[in-house]
Parts: structure tokens; sequence; C-alpha cells
């Protein structure tokens, strides 16, 4: 029965299967002992399995620490009916792999209101049982209605735009305004349109090439059936092919570019800005020669800046691409940012080794311990010896926090972090003290230079210099 579901489930078969006649037989010669279980009772399995599974995933979740929501809205065409969407994507308990989940397909009812979207969101982490704290960022596209209901539900700062879906926005802008683009296009469509209407214009083509009509658009097959064909669209003159194989040249890039971006078994936040700019080089090294594909690389161009320009901006994007060993900084061209983002991951560092440093001496990760440059290596047998007052440091400068502070536990730090000291009497320290005080001194005047001996040194170069 589970391997039954399991098929149904998984090649989204019809429930109503198990009562068709060709699988009745297949079940007969196959295993003859089993009873093929009616659609009601298949229906009753389902639903029982799915409650099995729902209950799994829930406490699967409750253990993930942080997490990535997808969500989209789209309308199903032929019965004009509106789903929402949500996927949850998390790193596997065992840190190895990528793990995804939808959590819902809701049919909505109501208006697709921003307020309406955010109850609809609200509802769904209520039913997985999915904290607000677990959410690392939510990807959906860049409507009002659901960026407003982001924003409403989560933080603003949590929202990350689907740059699959900006790409599309971004050719489907650089087409809108280009009247010979569209003339192109239109004629296309009007041979692809009559080639799968037309029986007759179809065996003749097939009878001239075994490929696809799309393989073959702006060849001489077509034009060759076309020809003979009184009531046949009009063919593409031989400058439209050309501008329409120019034309895609410059859209392949950006076909690359939302395949690539499209992954979802590894991680595409760090190759988001290396693919737009390469995406912008490789668009800009394209060698053309027709006005029309020129003027649509313009578009695509200008369109391209304007709607990834600060893309930089956005920490999470610089500091993903930053960690990621295939391109570090190498494509991070704003100054600022590029600062930004490495000092973000300068303060996660730090304050991973304070709660680390904290677990080891056995102090509350809510106590305050104070940062530093680098609160590891805050520890030296000598510190600075002379500050701006020629006072003398202590010999043991790791600061501890008051807690630390115990006997016991300072012996403990003693014997784990000084080893060599164990042993030694007050003697030893306050000589060791001396020692140090008189080596500060004895470098500082060793160091220093006479002011007048300086001056006169500098006098007596410019004598020279003049003299040469």
């Amino acid at each position: 029965m589970d391997a039954l579901i399991y098929m149904v489930a998984k090649d989204n078969l019809p429930l109503s299967i198990t009562e068709k006649q060709g699988f009745q037989f297949f079940m007969q010669k196959a295993a003859p002992m089993y009873k093929v279980p009616c659609r009601k009772t298949l229906t009753k399995m389902v639903k029982s399995k799915y409650e099995v599974l729902s209950t799994l995933i829930k406490s699967k979740l409750g253990l993930v620490d942080y997490l990535t929501l997808t969500s989209d809205i789209w309308t199903d065409t032929l019965n004009t009916t509106s789903f929402l969407g949500m996927t949850a994507h998390f790193l596997s308990l065992n840190k190895v792999t990528l793990d995804s989940v939808t959590i819902g397909v809701l049919e909505l009812s109501a208006s697709h209101t921003a307020e309406n979207i955010s109850i609809w969101f609200e509802h769904l982490l209520v039913q997985w049982g999915i904290k607000k704290s677990q959410i690392f960022t939510i990807v959906t596209d860049n409507g009002a209605n659901i960026l407003s209901a982001v924003n409403k539900t989560f933080t603003p700062d949590k929202h990350l735009p689907c740059f699959a879906h900006t790409l599309n926005l971004v050719s489907k802008r650089a087409l809108a305004n280009l009247t010979d683009v569209h003339h192109v296009i239109n004629k296309i469509k009007c041979i692809v349109t009559f080639f799968k209407q037309s029986v007759a214009a179809s065996d003749e083509l097939r009878k001239l090439c075994d490929f696809k009509l799309k393989q073959f658009l702006c060849s001489n097959h077509i034009a060759s059936v076309l020809i003979n064909i009184r009531r046949g669209p009009e063919m593409l003159t031989a400058d439209e092919i050309d501008i329409a194989k120019e034309m895609l040249l410059v859209l392949k890039p950006m076909e690359v570019a939302t395949r690539e971006l499209c992954g979802q078994k590894y991680v595409t936040s760090s190759t988001v800005i290396p693919l737009i700019n390469c995406l912008i080089k490789k668009t800009e090294g394209i060698d053309l020669t027709h006005l029309t594909a020129l003027t649509l690389r313009r578009a695509i161009l200008d369109n391209l800046n304007k709607r990834f320009s600060r893309m930089e901006e956005r920490s999470l994007l610089s500091i993903s691409t930053i960690l990621d060993p295939r391109f570090k900084t190498i494509h991070l061209n704003n100054a600022l940012a590029r600062s930004r983002a490495i000092k973000c991951i300068k303060n996660q560092i730090n304050e991973t080794k304070i709660k680390k440093r904290k677990l080891e001496d056995g102090v509350p990760l809510n106590s305050s311990i104070e940062k530093e440059d680098d609160p590891v290596a805050s520890t030296s047998v000598v510190s600075k010896v002379m500050q701006e007052n020629k006072q003398p440091s202590s010999i043991l400068v790791q600061k501890l926090s008051n807690e630390s502070m115990v006997p016991s536990k300072l012996k403990r730090h003693l014997s784990s972090k000084h080893s060599h000291l164990l042993g030694k009497d007050k003697n030893y320290f306050s000589r060791l003290s001396s020692s140090e005080e008189k080596q500060a001194k004895t470098m500082v005047r060793r160091a220093t230079i006479s002011e007048k001996a300086l001056l006169a040194s500098y006098k007596v170069s410019e004598i020279v210099a003049k003299r040469m």
C-alpha cells in the first residue's frame, strides 16, 4: 500500500488509477494475490499518510536553526483560480545537503491585497509550527502587494527579490518599446502558428527535415515550403533573418543566467553578483552589425544597470559572494559595500568566538564580555610595556568576567593558559615586572632621537643636496 501511495504522489497520478482496467490487469499479472484498493480507500490512505508525514516534517523544521522561504502567487488560466505556494529551504540536520519542502499551496478566494496575503502567510507559519525567528530571508517576486505583505508579516530586511523574475522583467522592458524588434517577432509568431495549424505544411516540412520547427525557423526549409503555399504567411527577408539571429545572440546570455539562478540543490545567492557582472560583460562583447540588434542590446544593458546597479549594497548578497571561494571579492566593484560586508563578516566571527570562549569557560551566554579587536588572542604573557602615562601593565592581561575571578576558576585558568608559570612565587612576578619596566625605559631612551640632532641632520642634508 505504501508503494502504491508513493507512486500516485510522486508521479502525480489520479486517485482513480486503481479503477483503470489496464492497471488492474497489470496488478493481476504482477501480484495476483494482492487486492487493489478502490478509489475511496486510496483517498483515505493518502490523507492518513499525509498526516503522518506532515507531523514528521513539523518536528524536522522545529530542529532547524534557520530556513529560507520562497513564495509566489499564480493563476490557473483554465479555471481562473489563484493559488499561493510556499516552500521552505534549509540545511539538512547533518549539515551536508540542502533540503526543501513545500509547506502549502492555498487556493485564494479573496482579493490579493497585502493584508490578505499577510494573513495567509501567518496561517502557514502557525500550521507548520515555524517561528519567525527561524526565518533568515523570504524570496518573492517584485509585486507591490506581496512585497507589502512580507514587510508586514516579517521585516523589510528579510525580503530578497527573485532575481530570475527580475531578469525576466529586464527582457520584457527591453522588448516593450522596440517597434522593429516586435515586427520581426510577430512575423516569426505568424509562421510558427501557421505550421502548427496546417497539417499539409507540417507534412511538407517534415519531409525536408526531422528537426523541430523552432530549430529551423531561419532556415531555407521553411522558405521552400511557404513559397509553394498561396495563403501562407509572409516569409522573413534575408535582412530580417540576420536580425533574428543577432537577437538570439543578445538574449542567449539572459537565458543562461536565468537557468543558473533557478537551482534548488545548490546555493544561488553567492552567484547573483558574479552572474550579473558576467552577463553585462558578455552582452557588451557580442559582435553585432544591425541597428535593431544594437538597439536591443542597449535597451537590455540600460535595464540591467537600472535594476541591478545597487545589488552590491544588499549585505546578504555581498557577504555570500565573499564567502564563496570561487568569487571572494573579484566581482565586488563597490568599495564601500565591500568594506561593509567584510566588517560584518569579521563581527560575526568575533561574536562566534566570544560565544565559544564563554562555553569553554563556563560563562553564561547572556553575560557581557568586553569586545576586543581579537577576542581570542587577548591573552599574552607580557602586554604593552609603556602606555602614554608610562604605567606598566600587568603580567597576565586576559580580560575575564567577574564570575571567572572565582579562585577555583583562576587556578584553572592559570594551569590551562599559563602552565609554564605554575610553581612561581610572588617574588618571581615582581622581578619579572621590574625587569620589563627597565627594558621598556631603556628601549624608549635608546630609540628617542634628540630634536637638535635631527634638525642638524636635515640642514646638513640640505647643504649636500645644494652642492651636488
